[in-house]
């Protein structure tokens, strides 16, 4: 107020003259009765206008105080979290089935010709006993692992692939590429000479097996470009094929006259028969397959919202817990369809059968038709399952190598690479009919390479580091705990099944068993750097090995200046006069 009405007076004051030259102070004239009113009114309109304009500023800035405190109740602080983007939306079935689609893709890998093997063998060789196993293994151990890469996905959006290629060192990377290469190769091998198979059956022998796979081959190809149309209309295609398989398996299942008795017990009463370990191993590499943990990692990244805000992420990861399962049981109950029509007509007559045989061996006991569907569903499994392979190829060779190549290049490179092992053991097959053999220790070299998936998969999934801030999305301690059971079990039932292959297969001889047993403490070591993990160890020893490697280089250096040294003084020799040579290296000496 003081201030105001000094300034009020300021105002309505008459400017004082400057004083004369002369020192003494001049007096100040009166103003002037118009001169006075004038200034009066100019005081009182910007007086007016002041407070008008303060109030103005005042309205602004209470709106623009009123606006911030509202941006700042939206946006999240680190005091307090936004509702918006940490609140879980409710679920809903609309939401749901606009996830799904993405599992489907993953579940051709436990309905594939492997798996179609290692039904068969299960059935034929243990009747109904390993339903069991089957069930464990597809909806326990396939469960957890495809929640945990698919977790992985959609928290990072990039796949397991990816985060290896980034995380650890170049040396364990192409390490573990070249083992899901020979993975992939093998599970290729499976899936396209099946297919030529089930041609082969539907065209009465017209097109021999090394011509189905290259129609398989090709079909694979143009099939892939439905992808360039969105991965909704290759999602489609997967479950319209696998609707497929699934008619033609439960047709043969319900002609067969299955006995639901002998289905029960076989699900709910845990037996080991004789003979079940090669069985129980195919199926375990045959359903839990590598590739496919990359695969789904990669595939469900089109699920990830945007923002990937917590409460939308929670979202979306509870409808993976859902999806998951589902899409599982419905490839576990074909699987079982496959296993009891088997076990039905060929438990316990001692007949060698395997993909190869199979459909002729149902039209003799079965009739013509159940060759026919047999066939229809083998095609649908292994034209799918080579599209879904094709394209894992591709996400484990730009992940891993960390290369950037084309898509089509290298869908085609990785497509070629994959055709050359299968055509010659189609050839080859087609001359000996062994293909059913090969096929089962292709099963069992699945199992073998299957630790190479699930520890990666483990480990980043597990890392706080990787899956956001301490926490948030990292798998929660039963779950990591669980799984790291369960790959301890794969080591385990891999070192039995190589153990027993050695004393059953292998010929008798000190030699023999030294280089088996090299193999087997190679593979383990292997194994044992990658549970420690390649970047821990890495960090923990990487500057002692620098300094050896520094140390070696110094030291070779200093011995080959040394031997360049000696060499020049040997050529330096006077061979004529040898003990003038010797005299003066007295001297130098």
């Amino acid at each position: 107020m003081d201030d105001r009405q000094g300034a009020a007076a300021g105002e309505l004051g008459a400017p004082s003259e400057p004083a004369p030259p002369g020192g003494s102070a001049a007096v100040p004239r009166p103003p002037s009765k118009s001169s006075s009113r004038k200034s009066v009114l100019e005081s009182l309109k910007s007086r007016v206008d002041g407070a008008s304009s303060k109030a103005g500023a005042s309205d602004a800035a209470s709106d623009t105080g009123s606006q911030g405190e509202t941006e700042r109740e939206l946006a999240p602080s680190s005091s307090a979290p936004c509702p918006d983007s940490d609140a879980t939306p409710p679920f809903s079935w609309r939401g749901l089935l606009s996830f799904c689609g993405s599992g489907l893709l993953m579940s051709v890998a436990y309905l594939d010709p492997g798996n179609l093997e290692a039904d068969i063998q299960a059935g034929a060789k243990t009747g109904f006993s390993l339903l069991w196993w089957f069930a464990l293994v597809s909806l326990a151990c396939g469960t957890a692992f495809q929640c945990l890469s698919g977790r992985l996905g959609l928290v990072t959006g990039k796949d397991l692939a990816a985060h290896c290629g980034e995380r650890w060192p170049r040396g364990a990377a192409i390490f573990l590429w070249i083992m899901l290469e020979l993975a992939i190769v093998a599970v290729d091998i499976q899936e396209t000479v099946g297919c030529a198979q089930a041609l082969y059956m539907l065209s009465n022998g017209a097109l021999p097996l090394w011509a189905g796979c290259i129609v398989v081959s090709f079909s694979a190809f143009v099939l892939l470009l439905l992808e360039r149309r969105g991965a909704r209309w290759l999602e489609a295609l997967f479950g319209i094929v696998i609707g497929v398989e699934a008619v033609a398996m439960a047709v043969n299942f319900f002609r067969a006259g299955v006995p639901a008795k002998e289905v029960a017990l076989g699900l709910f009463r845990p037996t080991l028969p004789a003979g079940a370990i090669g069985p129980m191993l195919g199926a375990l590499g045959a359903l839990v397959m590598p590739y496919n943990l990359y695969f789904h990692s990669a595939v469900v990244i089109s699920r990830r919202p945007e923002p990937p805000t917590p409460g939308p992420m929670r979202g979306v990861l509870r409808y993976l817990r859902i999806e998951t399962p589902v899409v599982l049981l419905g490839a576990f109950l074909i699987n079982l369809t496959v296993i009891c029509v088997f076990a039905q007509g060929f438990y316990g007559t001692d007949q060698e059968i395997g993909l190869q045989a199979a459909g002729d061996l149902l039209a003799e006991r079965f009739g013509q038709q159940f060759k026919v569907f047999w066939a229809v569903g083998l095609l649908a499994a292994g034209q799918v399952s080579t599209i879904a392979l094709t394209y894992a190829g591709q996400l484990v060779m730009s992940g891993l190598l960390q290369l950037q190549v084309k898509g089509w290049a290298r869908m085609i490179g990785t497509r070629l690479f994959a055709l050359a092992p299968a055509l010659t053991v189609a050839i080859v097959s087609n001359a000996n009919n062994k293909f059913d053999g090969l096929n089962q220790m292709l099963n069992i070299v699945q199992s073998i390479q299957l630790p190479f998936a699930l520890i990666p998969a483990i480990h980043m999934a597990g890392s706080a580091a990787v899956m956001g801030p301490p926490g948030a999305f990292a798998t929660r301690r039963w779950l990591h705990l669980f799984c790291s059971l369960v790959a301890l079990t794969v080591v385990s039932i891999n070192c039995f099944f190589l153990v027993t292959f050695r004393r059953d297969n292998l010929p008798a001889g000190a030699g023999v068993s030294v280089g088996w047993g090299f193999l087997m403490a190679a593979y383990y070591l292997a194994l044992a750097y990658f549970a420690l993990g390649p970047d821990k160890l890495a960090a923990r020893f990487g500057p002692y090995l620098r300094r050896m490697r520094s140390g070696a280089n110094t030291a070779a250096i200093a011995a080959g200046s040394a031997a360049g040294v000696a060499v020049e003084w040997v050529k330096g020799i006077n061979w004529k006069e040898p003990d003038r040579q010797l005299e003066l290296l007295e001297i130098h000496l």
